[in-house]
């Protein structure tokens, strides 16, 4: 893999920080910092589809009593026509 170099300016702190995150997982540095931007890429993918979801779950909410209504009426339409059918076999 052909690699280019990126300067990276960070506080002492967290220069000390971002090396002994990555020796506990036993990587360089430079191969920490390439799996943190990796994650956090897939969580910004993440973080929108959470969005896009929350959305999609306001509206259902908002939808939602209409659409019980129309079903109990639907329900109740399918009632009515079981009984009359069975009215009419009775009357044979």
């Amino acid at each position: 893999m052909k690699t280019q170099r990126v300067t990276l300016l960070v506080s002492p702190e967290d220069k000390r920080r971002f090396k002994s995150l990555a020796e506990h997982r036993g990587v360089t540095v430079s191969e920490f910092i390439r799996q943190a931007v990796a994650a956090y890429d897939s969580n910004v993918e993440s973080i929108e589809d959470s969005r896009e979801l929350a959305l999609l779950t306001k509206e259902i909410r908002r939808e939602l009593p209409a659409m019980r209504k129309r079903l109990r009426s639907a329900i109740a339409a399918t009632d009515r026509t079981l009984a009359s059918i069975d009215a009419r076999r009775s009357a044979r």
